[in-house]
């Protein structure tokens, strides 16, 4: 099982930044989970909104920003901890998807989520094929895409990356709204190779035989967002096997933990058995 830092360590440093990747494998994780959107001239950029207000000093839709405005901005403007801005001035931007994937090395594990619309987003004629020919640029001839996952929120988007970026593994992002059964029919349907289900409807009724129906038929199954070791261990014994996290180091060693424990039951001699 593999934990990802949702958009980095967000509770650490600002959100899909260079600086929030690098915490979440500072923290132990296996990778990160990261969110682009397209610039106004085409480069995909590592932000989660549609909007800029809540992340970054500026204003306004992405979609409207060169990539050159959107590195202008302070990306760290906004992120608060202890009622202090610790990283605000201090030098931190809005990384590009090749960035990002520079400053998480093999073999980090990277799930790139790919966002369209929302907020005040501009919405170009045929953006989502937009999107899927940039990504389908950025990842063509990469010697690291076994260590990589696309994932998307849209069901069209999925069915338009799927052929775009094989051999790499597009998910299909599913909430609690979705049963698991449903969710996954919709993920066959949109070519995709993986779900990633908001964690409690693995846990719903009928979740169970619907999660075991997909991991025999190799569909790789993830879930989003867990940050407790109890919750993280039910999800292991139903086949998920990546976990996106918002505390990935405090998960990471809980999991460790409980492999110890396993491994090493209370009463056993140092060869693990009583």
């Amino acid at each position: 099982m593999r934990v990802l830092g949702h958009r980095g360590a967000r509770l650490d440093a600002p959100e899909n930044t260079l600086a929030s990747f690098q915490a979440a494998l500072d923290q132990g994780a296996d990778g990160v989970e990261l969110d682009v959107r397209r610039s106004a001239d085409g480069t995909l950029v590592c932000l989660h909104d549609a909007d800029l207000e809540r992340t970054t000093d500026a204003s306004g839709p992405v979609g409207r920003r060169t990539v050159a405005e959107l590195r202008a901005v302070d990306a760290g403007s906004r992120f608060e901890r202890d009622g202090t801005f610790p990283f605000r001035g201090a030098g931190v931007r809005v990384p590009t998807l090749a960035e990002a994937l520079a400053a998480v090395p093999a073999p980090g594990l990277v799930d790139i989520e790919v966002k369209a619309g929302g907020g005040r987003a501009v919405h170009p004629e045929h953006e989502e094929e937009l999107l899927a020919e940039a990504l389908r640029a950025e990842l063509d001839g990469r010697p690291d895409r076994a260590r990589l996952l696309v994932s998307t929120f849209s069901r069209r988007l999925a069915a338009l990356l799927a052929p775009a970026v094989a051999p790499v593994p597009v998910a299909l992002v599913t909430t609690t709204l979705v049963p698991l059964g449903r969710a996954l029919r919709a993920a066959r349907s949109a070519g995709c190779a993986a779900l990633a289900a908001q964690a409690p409807a693995y846990l719903a009724p009928g979740a169970r035989a619907a999660a075991a129906r997909a991991v025999a038929d190799g569909v790789l199954l993830m879930a989003w967002t867990v940050d407790d070791p109890g919750l993280a261990a039910r999800l292991e014994g139903l086949g998920v096997s990546v976990l996106i996290s918002d505390r990935p180091g405090a998960l990471r060693a809980g999991a460790a933990g409980r492999a110890g424990r396993e491994q090493h039951p209370p009463g056993a001699g140092q060869d693990g058995h009583r």
